[in-house]
């Protein structure tokens, strides 16, 4: 039986307590995520064929004296399975690796790069509905791009693409909003602008903007019908005038208070779910 890791200096913790910060997560190629329901959800998404290849455990850190139900053995064993190295720790170790209250036992690290792929490496879409693209120009904040990967999962949207410079969606915020999504949906990351107009041109999808000084009215507007990719501002200044070159039609979500804008996870949020609507007598 291997040794219980009980010291914070153990170089293996020291390196994965490193992990809340984005220079680490790049010099080591890897992120960290605890809590059942998203370590279930990245076993979820290895059997996933548009995942296949993307998820790859490293480590498992796990303290059984945190295990409250069936449930962490059993994600333990198939981590463990997957290829995770299990590395048994003390109580007190285990949260010093977790930034949730409850660790629930389990806190593991994931190859990073392999979770973002190409734009030309996403997976061809294996049905002919409507197809959902979700493109975030320039996002700023891990809490907002993790919760529209969620969202972005809800509705069955095929990927998530972010324009550089873009927020680290490995970072804890963002695999922690995404409450496992991050597994379950591929992302892609792209520096030219002009990329995602050849290739939108190439699958037959339309490029929809969501600004709230333009366009018409979502629910006025045809725009959400069919295959779109659905393009996201940047919380401070909106859609920028590279992108909005490229757009096909334009839509808002009208207000009638006196808040200045939504926020773009709920605006967009909204909006993922009238594209649902507005297709769904080809999607159910």
């Amino acid at each position: 039986m291997k040794d219980i890791v009980t010291s914070t200096s153990n170089t293996r913790i020291v390196e994965a307590r490193k992990l809340t910060q984005k220079k680490h997560r790049l010099r080591q190629n890897r992120f960290a995520a605890a809590g059942l329901q998203i370590l279930g959800m990245a076993l979820e998404g290895m059997a996933l064929p548009r995942m296949a290849g993307c998820i790859r455990p490293l480590d498992v850190f796990f303290c059984e004296e945190l295990f409250t139900t069936d449930t962490a053995p059993t994600l333990l064993a198939g981590l463990i399975a997957a290829g995770a190295n299990d590395i048994h720790v003390s109580q007190h170790v285990l949260e010093t690796l977790s930034d949730r209250e409850l660790s629930q036992g389990l806190v593991a690290t994931f190859v990073m790069d392999s979770l973002q792929i190409a734009l030309d490496e996403a997976p061809a879409p294996d049905s002919t509905d409507p197809r959902l693209i979700i493109i975030l120009d320039r996002p700023q904040y891990p809490g907002n791009a993790g919760t529209l990967i969620r969202t972005a999962d809800a509705v069955g949207a095929e990927a998530v693409v972010l324009i550089e410079p873009a927020v680290d969606t490995c970072a804890p915020a963002s695999v922690r909003a995404s409450m496992g999504s991050l597994f379950a949906i591929p992302t892609v990351r792209v520096k030219d602008t002009s990329e995602i107009a050849a290739w939108a041109n190439h699958a037959g999808i339309r490029l929809v903007g969501a600004d709230a000084a333009a366009g018409e009215p979502v629910w006025e507007s045809d725009a959400m019908s069919g295959s779109i990719g659905l393009v996201l501002g940047n919380e401070g200044e909106g859609l920028q005038p590279d992108l909005q070159e490229l757009i096909n039609a334009t839509v808002n979500l009208p207000q009638r208070g006196s808040a200045e804008s939504l926020n773009v996870a709920i605006a967009g949020g909204i909006l993922m779910y009238e594209w649902m609507r507005a297709n769904q007598s080809s999607l159910f």
